[in-house]
C-alpha cells in the first residue's frame, strides 16, 4: 500500500493555491485510465484536520480542480459542523494530528524535502509526506525523529503536485520492471 500525505495550511483551499493541493491528490490517486487501487491520500490541514481518500473505494472522483476543491472544502465543513465522517465513498474527513499519524506509521517512511536527500530503492509500500508549500526544516526535523528519511525524486526542487508524480512514476517503472523478469 503506498501511503501518500500532504501538509498544507487550510487557507491555501480558498485561494488561487487550491489547485496545488487538487493536482497533489490528482498525481496521487488517478491513472488515465482510473484509480490507483494500491493508493491512500491523507491531506493534513493545518496539521490536525484530515481528509483522507482510499484509492480502492472512491467512486466518481472527477480530476478538475473545481470538483476535488469541492470535496476537500465539503471534507473541512464536515469537521467543523458535525464531526468527522464520510465526504462520499470512499473519502472521509476526521480530526487527528499529524504527530499521531507519525507515530502510526508503519514499513518505509520518506518525505520530500526538495532535491536534497538519497535516492531511494521504492517498493509499492510506503509512507511518503509531503508539505506545501515547501518542507518546512522544523518539519523534516520532526519526520527524522520518527523515523522518516529525506528521499530525492529529482535533481531540482519539485513543487509537491509534480514530487508526487515522479514518486509514482518511480514506483510504476519498478513494478513493471521486477514483473518482466
Amino acid at each position: 500500500m503506498r501511503e501518500i500525505a500532504l501538509l498544507a495550511p487550510s487557507s491555501a483551499l480558498l485561494s488561487e493555491e487550491a489547485g496545488l493541493i487538487t493536482r497533489f491528490a490528482v498525481g496521487a490517486l488517478l491513472l488515465s485510465h482510473g484509480t490507483r487501487t494500491d493508493v491512500r491520500v491523507t491531506v493534513f490541514f493545518d496539521g490536525e484536520k484530515c481528509v483522507s481518500f482510499e484509492g480502492k473505494s472512491m467512486r466518481n472522483v472527477r480530476p478538475d480542480e473545481q470538483s476535488l476543491s469541492g470535496i476537500l472544502r465539503a471534507g473541512l465543513k464536515r469537521l467543523g459542523g458535525s464531526g468527522s465522517g464520510r465526504v462520499m465513498q470512499g473519502i472521509n474527513a476526521y480530526s487527528k494530528p499529524f504527530e499521531e499519524y507519525m507515530k502510526e506509521a508503519r514499513g518505509i517512511k520518506l518525505f520530500y524535502g526538495g532535491a536534497s536527500g538519497k535516492v531511494t530503492n521504492f517498493s509499492s509500500d510506503f509512507v511518503a509526506v509531503f508539505q506545501y508549500p515547501t518542507m518546512s526544516r522544523q518539519m523534516e526535523d520532526e519526520l527524522c525523529r520518527h523515523g522518516f528519511s529525506p528521499m530525492r525524486l529529482s535533481e531540482r526542487t519539485l513543487s509537491p503536485d509534480q514530487a508526487v508524480i515522479i514518486l509514482n512514476n518511480m514506483v510504476d517503472r519498478r513494478a513493471t520492471a521486477s514483473h518482466r523478469r
